[in-house]
């Protein structure tokens, strides 16, 4: 009797449904299972009886809903089995596509997506599937799916030769294998859980994507380790960093038409509180590496009260935290400005302590703009949220990123977007030039040709994707590029090891000063004939990025066994007290870089090993002598409880030596 039950497909058809969604009334079945008619009513309850009768199905009386039994979802394997094998027996080859679905095979299909995505000519086409089609019928292979046959047609490309046209229909993604090894979490690693593995995957695709689309040449520049392209996973995708004034936002209505119906809209954007996390909010998934704010201080000019600045700015920065659910997630500098009185600078320093001491790791840093030296009750504030994790830089200059990129075109309040996720390999260039520097000067400006037009590319690439409203916080609410500008910079890596190691003024220290400030001021001549001719904004900077560890693998198998050993080559400069104590010429002399590069240069005061009052006294001194720096003090921290660890191989708390270093 169960097979006279199955020989109709409408009751399959009812189980599946009822083994898909779950228990259902009597007219949410009906209409599920196509019965919509009342002419078709007899037939429904028919069909429904006799999978009763057979206890296929089974009805609640209390709840009134019919359930599949556990014989039901033994006849329906059971029936998904024989449908399959009968598949096998037919002869016929069938195909398990990607909108989840079986379908028989079609040659024809494959001649449509040759001609439609690698633009092959129709007879090309025919001949390449015929080839694949001969292949496929050869083949031992019973479970076909639409992955399996691309890469027969890819195959079959590329015994042809066409490569070009393989490159269009290659699938990007991650090997099953690399999938799994994340999902277990081998290495412990995940701190958001599935989130961290979702972003790394995605960033697999799009590195993918951008290696299948980009320039041949650069990406083999890239892979010999000429130069290096920063997170490949967003490089083609996001800009890097974002300089926003809160001013474009308090002195206008929010418009944000259709775009992030899930913010509420507000008519006046002037509550302390809101401002930041409103801001995070719409741009942290648009930017790669850093948001920086400016003019926040302006939201508490209002404020009376000392301590209530404190616990607004302390809340605005904690309720900012929750738009941030990774580590992957661009970090946001706070733009202040220390004036006469310095009360409001204290207060807001105040409350980003209360910050600090709640997060494990802070995704927040402040960044001071001053005219005259901090005081020392600003200094000791500085000093402490350093050494609970706080990241402090400070510029008598112009106003910058955390990282020490220049903010260019600073005169108004417009947005400015920096493209700088390219950086040269100037050791590299070295061991090629025999010891000659004007042989390296040479050759450090024929690289930087490709790296300038590959900066240009990125930005119409970024620039396509606002067209495309892709990033619609940038091109709705700041309406850019219509209204802003943009900067893109060139990085130096390995600097120092070129001039005073590699070429070898090592023992001529000021000969070598003299080397580094050609090496910049031919970097600058080249960018600037550029500049003029394309009408782009560009920079050359000395910042922090990936490349320097990489650069120093992949010249130590380049070059062999050099007579140079260096764990990363230099990127910026890291001033500790000694140095200053000391008056290191080195240190001093480089200092003189601050005036001659144009996109930024980062500067680290190491205070890692130093106490509270040795901290002060070191930064008293630097701000006289140095016109900017960004304050380093290690931190470590537990990944399994979040806990501080100090001195310690170990958490003092959990016990645990899993542990994440923070510099």
């Amino acid at each position: 009797m169960i097979f006279s039950v199955m020989a109709s497909p409408n009751r399959i058809d009812i189980l599946r449904i009822l083994n898909s969604k779950g228990p259902l009334t009597y007219s949410e079945l009906k209409s599920l299972a196509g019965f919509r008619s009342k002419k078709e009513s007899g037939k429904f309850a028919y069909h429904l009886r006799k999978l009763l009768r057979q206890s296929l199905v089974g009805l609640n009386k209390a709840e009134r809903r019919y359930a599949i039994t556990n014989l039901g979802k033994l006849v329906l394997n059971l029936a998904r089995q024989i449908e399959e094998k009968s598949i096998i027996e037919s002869g016929k080859m069938y195909v398990r596509t990607s909108n989840q679905t079986i379908e028989e095979f079609n040659a024809h299909k494959i001649i449509q997506c040759l001609v439609r995505e690698a633009n092959m000519s129709m007879e090309q086409s025919t001949k390449v599937t015929e080839e694949v089609e001969n292949k496929i019928y050869k083949s031992p292979a019973s479970y076909l799916t639409s992955s399996l046959i691309r890469d027969c047609v890819n195959s079959v490309l590329f015994e042809h030769g066409f490569e070009e046209q393989m490159n269009k229909l290659i699938r990007v993604g991650i090997p099953i294998y690399d999938l799994n090894k994340k999902l277990n979490n081998n290495s412990g690693l995940l701190n958001n859980g599935i989130n961290d593995v979702i972003i790394d995957i995605s960033k697999s695709v799009f590195s993918d994507y951008l290696k299948n689309n980009f320039p041949k040449d650069i990406l083999d520049m890239h892979y010999n380790g000429e130069l290096h392209l920063e997170d490949l996973g967003n490089w083609g995708i996001r800009p890097d960093t974002l300089f926003i004034d809160t001013g474009n936002f308090l002195e206008k209505d929010m418009q944000l038409n259709g775009q992030f119906p899930y913010l509420p809209r507000y008519s006046n954007l002037d509550n302390a509180v809101i401002v930041l996390p409103f801001l995070v909010s719409l741009f942290h998934n648009e930017v790669s590496k850093e948001i920086v704010v400016e003019n926040i201080a302006k939201l508490f000019n209002s404020f009376s009260s000392k301590d209530e600045i404190s616990s607004t700015f302390a809340n605005s920065l904690l309720y900012s935290s929750f738009s941030l659910h990774s580590l992957n997630l661009p970090f946001i500098t706070i733009v202040l400005t220390l004036k006469d009185d310095g009360d409001v600078l204290l207060s807001i320093l105040n409350g980003y302590l209360i910050y600090l001491k709640k997060v494990p790791i802070s995704k927040f840093g402040i960044f001071i703009h001053f005219s005259n030296p901090p005081s020392k009750d600003i200094l000791n504030m500085i000093a402490k949220i350093t050494k609970f994790g706080g990241k402090i830089s400070l510029s008598q200059k112009s106003i910058r990123s955390s990282k020490g990129i220049f903010k260019l075109n600073d005169g108004t309040n417009l947005p400015v977007l920096s493209l700088h996720s390219i950086s040269l390999n100037l050791p590299h260039l070295a061991y090629q030039s025999n010891k000659d520097e004007t042989y390296f000067r040479t050759k450090l400006a024929l690289l930087l040709k490709p790296s300038l037009n590959a900066m240009v590319l990125k930005k119409e690439i970024i620039f396509d994707n606002i067209r495309k409203g892709l990033l619609p916080a940038l091109s709705n609410p700041l309406m850019f590029p219509q209204s802003g500008s943009t900067n893109m910079l060139i990085n130096l890596t390995g600097l120092n090891e070129s001039i005073f190691n590699i070429l070898g003024y090592s023992n001529n220290s000021e000969e070598g000063i003299e080397i580094v400030k050609k090496v910049i001021k031919t970097s600058n001549d080249v960018i600037s004939h550029y500049d003029k001719k394309n009408y782009e904004h560009f920079g050359i900077s000395i910042i922090n990025d990936n490349s320097s560890s990489r650069f120093v693998q992949l010249d130590s198998e380049k070059f062999g066994k050099i007579s140079h050993t260096f764990d990363s080559y230099s990127q910026g400069l890291v001033i500790t007290k000694k140095d200053l104590d000391e008056e290191n010429f080195l240190v001093r002399n480089l200092l003189v870089l601050e005036d001659l590069l144009t996109g930024g240069f980062a500067v680290k005061l190491d205070t890692t090993s130093l106490s509270l009052t040795n901290t002060v006294e070191f930064l008293s001194k630097s701000i006289d002598l140095i016109p900017y720096f960004e304050i380093a003090d290690k931190q470590i921290i537990c990944n399994i409880c979040g806990s501080r660890v100090s001195n310690s191989d170990i958490c003092s708390i959990c016990k645990s030596n899993n542990l994440l270093t923070l510099t």
